[in-house]
């Protein structure tokens, strides 16, 4: 039963068991009155990776960055291939400041990798990432994941490597921000969510 879940490349949950876990958590929010978060992750030029070095590299970089994921998220998460180079995770009664908070972090842990190349070089990994929130961005899973998706593509539009909030983050709704933004964490900074923009303080 587990191995049916699992993706096999990236050792992260699959999509069926993905859309399931979705289901379930939309239902228990409508109970429950707490939001929750979804990322879109996208892994950068996987397919200028496969052309230049070979599916091999270009595999092992998938496998990378799902042990970056696996290792940011919490027990509660829901963490998922979704499919070719692109990933997504469920985070539980998480609102829009701690969404783009996890993303960030799991974007500079790729950032961090380095994988062998076959011309004894080492290949750097890049995500571009979106965060959609329920119920603001979506009331089903094909609305939630369409608007975690639009904002995975502000990203890349935005140069790639980047974190970028959904339609509700972009409109300065109930996300309590006025627009999509890239953001840096360095170390030893605090992050606040205040009720007109991000700030980032030391």
């Amino acid at each position: 039963i587990r191995l049916s879940a699992i993706d096999a490349l990236s050792g992260l949950f699959n999509r069926t068991y993905f859309f399931s876990a979705l289901e379930r958590e939309i239902a228990r929010s409508d109970r429950s009155g707490r939001g929750f978060c979804v990322l879109m992750i996208d892994v950068d030029d996987l397919k200028v990776v496969n052309d230049r070095f070979g599916h091999v590299v270009g595999d092992r970089l998938l496998e990378a960055v799902g042990r970056v994921i696996g290792s940011r998220v919490r027990r509660i998460d829901t963490a998922a291939r979704y499919g070719g180079d692109e990933f997504v995770v469920l985070l539980p009664e998480t609102d829009i400041g701690g969404g783009l908070v996890l993303a960030e972090k799991v974007r500079q842990g790729a950032a961090a990798l380095r994988i062998p190349t076959p011309d004894g070089a080492s290949l750097r990994a890049s995500l571009s990432i979106g965060v959609a929130a329920y119920p603001v961005d979506g009331m089903t899973p094909d609305e939630l994941l369409a608007a975690a998706d639009q904002a995975m593509y502000v990203s890349k539009r935005g140069g790639r490597d980047r974190v970028s909030g959904g339609p509700a983050w972009s409109r300065g709704t109930d996300a309590g921000v006025t627009s999509a933004v890239r953001i840096d964490v360095p170390p030893r900074q605090r992050i606040e969510v205040e009720s007109t923009r991000l700030a980032l303080r030391r």
